[in-house]
């Protein structure tokens, strides 16, 4: 992906906030190497925003792709995927994409950092029979740590062939595993891999265990986390997520602030001097960890933080994952049947401390 490929903009979804839009818009427009801009909504939306819709077509060369709205699904994910396959349908082939929302302003230097990296990707040797999911690297923001996959979908940017990657309709999402309406969008950005690296598509069965979302006390959250990051398999799982993490992604959007929305969850750094367990076990205030940039990701799966015993299990996972001779292979031989009565186990333990807290004397 060349800086200097042409850029594309889908908005997709509903006018959330027209000023907000209009920002965005403005920005964008003086932006060198964008070309088309989409909004991709809804027939009903568009009658009934027709004349501020037209004047916006007329001042930034709005391109509108309106189509009926699907029947819903959990956490609106099937409107959200035939948005943005609606609006990539009004993309040139050849163009990168910035998939984003009306309601979310995204800062135009952060944006003009991305537009002028490199997304060469590069991979160790044991990756050599993995099919390469992506042509180039994907831009995205909010990797959160411990679930792998769940990243924050609010905008990404990457070469229209890789978007359109990230459009998934799979139904086995919604049949066969319990996920939360928040973590429900894991399945746009985990679909891709789930052939080549299998072992993903498995841990979604205890998924739901992790407790990440705002119907568990943070109590649960880290007391499972606690007890998950001295199994073996789970930190296996997560090296090879950080890896993978690491080569086919990029939360690098500059030093500064990067956008503006209604609901900004809130990002972690991470330096040379801190431990694994600083990030993982130091953030208690906190229901989902996201690392500020590609630091964190980069340097767990290169082995560079400061010992402690969580990381002493990293190094042996990353040892693990390097004496592989094909790195889809990992975890496939663990015994994942005893990881989810582990998993399970940690989460019934993690419910009694909690009621052992705050309801103290019941029985």
């Amino acid at each position: 992906m060349m800086p200097n490929t042409p850029v594309s903009i889908i908005f997709s979804g509903l006018l959330r906030d027209k000023d907000l839009f209009l920002r965005s818009l403005d920005a964008f427009r003086g932006m060198s190497g964008v070309e088309e801009i989409v909004l991709s909504t809804w027939d009903k939306e568009a009658q009934e925003n027709l004349e501020f819709l037209t004047k916006l077509g007329s001042q930034y060369d709005l391109i509108l792709a309106a189509v009926p709205e699907p029947q819903s699904w959990s956490g609106n994910m099937l409107s959200q995927m035939m948005s943005l396959q609606v609006g990539l349908r009004r993309v040139p082939e050849g163009h990168r994409v910035l998939k984003t929302r009306t309601d979310v302003f995204i800062e135009p230097d952060a944006f003009a950092h991305v537009t002028g990296q490199d997304g060469k990707l590069r991979f160790p040797q044991n990756f050599a029979r993995a099919r390469h999911i992506f042509e180039q690297r994907v831009w995205v923001w909010g990797m959160e740590a411990t679930s792998p996959f769940y990243i924050h979908d609010l905008f990404f940017f990457g070469h229209k062939r890789d978007v359109a990657k990230l459009v998934n309709m799979d139904i086995r999402y919604d049949v066969m595993y319990q996920m939360s309406k928040e973590r429900i969008h894991i399945r746009r950005f985990l679909h891709p891999f789930i052939y080549e690296f299998p072992i993903f598509e498995r841990f979604l069965h205890i998924e739901n265990v992790l407790g990440a979302t705002h119907e568990f006390p943070n109590e649960y959250r880290y007391s499972v986390l606690r007890q998950l990051l001295q199994n073996d398999t789970y930190v296996r799982i997560l090296a090879l997520y950080y890896k993978i993490a690491s080569l086919y992604f990029s939360n690098d959007w500059g030093g500064g602030r990067v956008f503006e929305w209604r609901d900004q969850p809130e990002q972690v750094a991470f330096s040379a001097g801190m431990s694994i367990s600083d990030i993982l076990m130091g953030q208690p205030r906190l229901k989902a960890i996201m690392p500020v940039g590609d630091d964190y990701f980069r340097r767990v799966a290169g082995g560079k933080y400061r010992e402690c015993d969580i990381g002493r299990r990293f190094d042996d996972a990353r040892a693990y994952l390097e004496g592989l001779t094909d790195i889809r292979e990992a975890c496939l031989e663990a015994d994942f049947d005893a990881f989810m009565e582990f998993a399970i186990a940690a989460g019934q333990t993690a419910l009694g401390e909690v009621k052992d807290k705050f309801n103290p004397g019941e029985t």
